[in-house]
């Protein structure tokens, strides 16, 4: 999919999309806060990333991609699928403002962890989120410290004339900025989070600790070297709650995480802190990294510090995560991908657990798109095992609750193939006043059952955090 800038704008008048054509404006903005971008307009669609002081913000949809229009029969995988499709949207008519910034949306979405995983132990939390789903936005803002710039976007019929469709959008885009500068000037729009009112475990420890003694009886027979079994926590609040609002405390106490929202519906939203990126993809240059292994934040900087000692030499740790840096590295190697070096594990210390952390970066050929490079690597061992395939079959044979998106990818891709994405970890899915949390632990030679479920306990309180609910006892 990925092209040079003067290849594409050529292309883009080839072809047309349902006798229309798309037109993008792009405006630049001062400072502002995410929050009051998805405030404005008001919408069932939007969505949010953030990667360090990086982030984008969307609203409305002018097209989407949606596995539920593909056609099951087809020899493509699903990762070509939505790379083909992808691209079929970009080559589409396109008009772009000449006077501004030639810019156009991103496509941001995700995948499901694996398409068994969409089965719900009771059904409503992932009847909006199929196999994957990518929205064109209405509207986009990008920022990064310095800025940000507006991107607005509309499909208009073939026979609109070019220069009155850009006209259009720019008007609707003055509107839109200076709609934003209000919201911004008058400090926001976010509500409180609703209370919550009653938390319950799906799964309990008794049948969680069968499931964990299962995988270390496949370990000791040399079936599996690694299974990251999850579970669920369901938190129902006092009403629905809006995303944005529960968005803005996550963000906030999670300033190294990378965090995002994904809604489709008012009351039908996915949103989490991960600690880690399946990839990121940039002019060629790609970047990935392993976390695996874990232990909690000390009360205090001594405890703090004697805790990330001990999870730097602790070997049942670091042999987890050895297991997922080299199943990143085989699996990058089958498609041509080679590491020069490999650094030494550093901790990642986030505000309620620290992790074993390995980044890694390589030179890719410049045809390479990031929706290949999902392919190539997910599941990670990480968030499924090691062989993967044998993991998976144990996971779909132990977990009694889907996974649906829970650890599957999140992220943006745009024209250029450039993008980034990150497993769909301290996540909660809204159907209504009810969300339900996901949380995993990798079971390893040497774990214990009920350390690891503390362990998932301890990963629960990043979003409870968010939701304002205490420590689960």
């Amino acid at each position: 999919m990925k092209t040079s800038e003067s290849t594409k704008e050529q292309t883009l008048a080839t072809t047309g999309l349902n006798g229309s054509f798309f037109a993008s404006v792009t405006v630049q903005l001062s400072s502002l806060e995410p929050e009051t971008v998805l405030a404005n307009p008001p919408s069932s669609v939007r969505g949010f990333w953030q990667s360090g002081p990086h982030w984008i913000a969307y609203a409305g949809s002018v097209a989407e991609i949606d596995s539920r229009e593909r056609h099951h029969g087809t020899q493509r995988t699903l990762f070509q699928w939505v790379s083909e499709s992808a691209e079929k949207l970009y080559e589409s008519n396109w008009v772009l403002d000449r006077d501004g910034d030639l810019c156009r949306p991103r496509l941001h979405g995700g995948m499901a962890f694996d398409r068994c995983t969409l089965v719900d132990a009771e059904p409503g939390f992932w009847e909006v989120f199929p196999e994957a789903r990518f929205t064109l936005p209405a509207f986009e803002v990008e920022a990064d410290g310095s800025g940000a710039r507006l991107t607005v976007t509309r499909q208009f019929p073939e026979d609109m004339p070019r220069d009155q469709a850009i006209d259009a959008l720019r008007h609707r885009a003055s509107r839109t900025r200076k709609h934003l500068l209000e919201l911004e000037r008058k400090g926001g729009v976010s509500s409180a989070v609703p209370s919550a009112t009653a938390l319950a475990e799906p799964v309990g420890v008794e049948f969680w600790s069968r499931g964990v003694n299962r995988i270390l009886k496949e370990i000791a027979g040399g079936n599996v070297r690694k299974v990251v079994l999850a579970r669920p926590l369901d938190v129902t609040l006092a009403e629905v709650p809006d995303s944005v609002s529960v968005l803005a405390a996550l963000r906030t106490a999670n300033p190294l995480s990378h965090v995002y929202l994904r809604q489709f519906a008012r009351d039908r939203f996915l949103l989490g802190a991960a600690p880690e990126l399946i990839c990121s993809l940039h002019d060629d240059v790609f970047h990935t990294m392993a976390v695996g292994g874990s232990t909690p934040r000390g009360a205090d900087p001594e405890s703090d510090g004697w805790l990330g000692r001990q999870l730097l030499g602790s070997h049942k740790n670091r042999v987890e995560h050895t297991i997922v840096v080299e199943d990143i590295i085989k699996h990058l190697s089958e498609v041509g991908i080679n590491m020069e070096e490999l650094p030494a594990p550093a901790l990642l210390r986030l505000p309620r657990i620290q992790h074993l952390r390995t980044d890694l970066h390589a030179s890719v050929p410049s045809e390479t798109s990031i929706i290949s490079l999902i392919e190539a690597l997910h599941p990670t061992a990480a968030v499924c095992g090691e062989p993967g395939t044998v993991a998976l079959d144990i996971l779909n044979e132990e977990e009694s609750v889907g996974r649906g998106w829970y650890a599957g990818p999140v992220g943006w891709f745009d024209a250029a193939g450039n993008g980034e994405f990150a497993p769909a970890l301290r996540s909660a899915v809204c159907r209504g006043p009810l969300l339900r949390l996901f949380a995993g632990s990798g079971i390893v030679s040497g774990s214990r059952p009920l350390a690891e479920w503390d362990e998932t306990r301890v990963k629960f309180q990043t979003m409870l955090d968010a939701l304002g609910v205490a420590r689960v006892p």
